[in-house]
């Protein structure tokens, strides 16, 4: 009974581990005055360049591949328009330690924006009554 119960923990300390992985893709650095902001992609070491935009609004040349500024702590990518909330990095994030003195930021994907509402309502009061 023990090895089952050691076994089963093992198992879902592999599996959160590698959960924890799939959360940080992306990472974005800030400029410094020696270089521009940027978005480092952990799993392939790909960079992304980073387009300032003037209040919120996409830039007229923005390349694939690239992002752009939408707010202070959101990015927006120059090929499909997906817009990523900028979150802190934590101790618990894969590549911390890679990147906490550089003050970076995971990128977290945005989802559903514009698919919450539901449509219009309807009223109860023109149903057809049934006889």
């Amino acid at each position: 009974m023990k090895r089952v119960w050691l076994t089963a923990f093992a198992a879902l300390l592999i599996a959160g581990s590698s959960f924890a992985e799939d959360g940080v893709k992306a990472v974005f650095l800030p400029g410094t005055s020696s270089e521009p902001a940027k978005v480092v992609f952990t799993d392939t070491n790909m960079v992304a360049s980073v387009i300032g935009a003037m209040n919120g609004q996409a830039p007229a040349d923005c390349p694939d591949g690239s992002f752009w500024t939408k707010s202070e702590d959101s990015l927006v990518s120059c090929k499909d328009g997906v817009t990523f909330k900028l979150s802190p990095l934590e101790p618990s994030d894969r590549y911390y330690n890679l990147f906490a003195g550089r003050d970076a930021s995971k990128l977290q994907k945005i989802k559903g924006i514009g698919t919450d509402d539901p449509g219009p309502m309807r009223d109860d009061s023109k149903k057809a009554q049934k006889p």
